[in-house]
């Protein structure tokens, strides 16, 4: 099944994954993020016994998924197809729980603030922003984005990637929400 209605990887962790969970399900939950980063949730029965993404997995894995609410661009749960390895993670409860206490809330799909195009203003609040993350830096890599993103939503989403720790990139974009609102 694919779920093309679903934008936000929050939405998975709060909606289709536990419902995939309840329903006891096996197979594998493949989501692909719109910048090709790809995460899997291996189900068997609807218990979740492999998690993998960006080349990490298990507790690694989730570790890295908690804060994270990427743009997916394709999903798909391959039904039937059993996790050829499993790890040692926590319940399922408490692995959801996490997840979803880690994505915060779901971005507002008519937030205007996120739909603000990229004025000096913006521009501004951002690099100052990155800034504290990474340091100097942040003024060439703020630069090379403007080129390729013309709305907020697009910069936050290139920019947080120059963040590795999921906290720091949820940190980056509350910041910067709070100061353009």
């Amino acid at each position: 099944m694919v779920q093309p209605q679903i934008l936000y990887f929050a939405q998975f962790v709060k909606g289709e994954l536990p419902k995939l969970c309840q329903e006891k399900r096996t197979g594998i939950l493949f989501i692909a993020s719109v910048d090709n980063r790809l995460t899997q949730f291996g189900l068997d029965q609807g218990q979740i016994v492999f998690v993998s993404c960006q080349n990490k997995q298990g507790p690694e894995a989730l570790q890295f998924l908690r804060g994270q609410n990427f743009k997916v661009s394709v999903a798909r749960f391959v039904e039937g197809q059993r996790p050829t390895s499993r790890l040692e993670l926590p319940p399922t409860d408490q692995i959801l729980k996490q997840l979803e206490e880690g994505v915060g809330r779901l971005p507002a799909m008519g937030d205007p603030i996120s739909r603000r195009t990229l004025s000096d203003e913006v521009k501004t609040v951002l690099e100052q922003e990155l800034v504290e993350f990474i340091g100097p830096m942040a003024a060439i890599v703020c630069e090379e984005t403007w080129n390729s993103v013309g709305e907020l939503e697009a910069a936050l989403e290139v920019l947080s990637r120059e963040l590795p720790d999921p906290g720091q990139v949820a940190r980056f974009r509350q910041n910067v929400l709070n100061r353009l609102a």
